[in-house]
């Protein structure tokens, strides 16, 4: 597994990520800005699951995927009640550059869900500090 800094450190990027995403979502729908929203939807989905593995190492828990990692934030209330996590995972999941294609539009049609629910997640895990 990964040697992460601390918390407060993770959560800086986790911000700094979440501001670039929310940047994207004002832009006009071309193909590079979809593809540059997407792309930081990635960054900010890392962020977050190292996040919640910070959070997890100080809770003497600890989350090796990013699926085990979004299960652990949703049963500790780390993310809002209807979120749904595993679409979080598969829209990850489906952001290969071979399937942009097929479902990049689909996916950046969520980002300002997605983008909530990383806001959440940050600031319940800042909270927590």
């Amino acid at each position: 597994m990964e040697e992460l800094p601390p918390l407060n450190v993770l959560l800086t990027h986790l911000e700094w990520n979440l501001k670039r995403m929310a940047e994207m979502e004002s832009q006009a729908r071309t193909e590079y800005f979809r593809n540059a929203a997407l792309q930081r939807y990635g960054f900010t989905f890392d962020s977050a699951v190292r996040c919640i593995r910070a959070r997890a190492r100080e809770n003497h828990e600890s989350c090796e995927s990013p699926e085990e990692c979004l299960r652990l934030a949703n049963e500790r209330g780390w993310l809002p009640q209807d979120a749904d996590w595993s679409e979080l995972l598969e829209s990850y999941r489906k952001m290969k550059p071979d399937a942009l294609a097929q479902h990049g539009d689909v996916i950046f049609d969520k980002l300002k869900e997605y983008h909530t629910v990383f806001a959440t997640l940050y600031t319940r895990l800042a909270q927590q500090g």
